[in-house]
Parts: C-alpha cells; sequence; structure tokens
C-alpha cells in the first residue's frame, strides 16, 4: 500500500471523532431531565363523580378551567393524573424514556388550598 492509503486509514474521522462503546458494558442510559412545565401553581376547584370514576377540575394560573380524569396526560404528556381521591388529585411527573421511570416528582393538589 502507498503512503496516502495509510494516511488516509490513519486520518479518517472514525478512527479519531467517535469513541466506541464497550460491547461487553451495558449502554449509557439517557439524562433524566427535570419536566419544564410543572402543574404546582394549578387549584383544585372541585371533585365530581363515584369512587370508580371521579373528575377533577382545576384552575391554571392563566385562569384556565381543566377537567381531569385518572390516567390522562397533561402539560404536553409531561405529568399524569395518578389518582383522585375525595379531596385531592395527584399527577406524577413522566418522561418517555422508560429508563428515567418510575419519577419520584408528584404534586398533590388540595380541595380549598390555594397554591
Amino acid at each position: 500500500m502507498n503512503k496516502a492509503w495509510w494516511c488516509l486509514l490513519l486520518f479518517s474521522p472514525p478512527l479519531w471523532a467517535e469513541q466506541y462503546r464497550d460491547p461487553f458494558q451495558p449502554p449509557l442510559t439517557v439524562a433524566c431531565a427535570a419536566p419544564a412545565v410543572s402543574p404546582a401553581g394549578w387549584w383544585l376547584k372541585g371533585i365530581i363523580g363515584t369512587p370508580e370514576l371521579r373528575y377533577g377540575w382545576v384552575v391554571t394560573p392563566q385562569g384556565q378551567w381543566l377537567g381531569l380524569l385518572p390516567r390522562q396526560r397533561v402539560l404536553d404528556g409531561e405529568w399524569q393524573v395518578m389518582q383522585i381521591r375525595p379531596r385531592q388529585l395527584e399527577l406524577v411527573a413522566q418522561n418517555g424514556a422508560e429508563v428515567c421511570r418510575p419519577r419520584t416528582g408528584s404534586v398533590v393538589l388540595t380541595l380549598g388550598e390555594k397554591p
């Protein structure tokens, strides 16, 4: 082989530009970022329904009314309604990456308490 060929192999981008992963090590995990928006400023105004299916009514800081159901996702899918009890509504932060679950962040709204 001539010198140009060896120089091409030696200085080609894949050899120096990329760090290769060790196939015997587990893959790197995705960093789990906190959600950009939060329902922490919401105000629980009421809960209606039966123990089998309750609806929660909240008001956002912008004055928008929202009717929420259990397991419903809100705020661009970053939060999910986990439980609606007679006087409380619990929302849990979600993340699209499975490696980031379960999330530890949650917001509990209580009837009659202002944010």
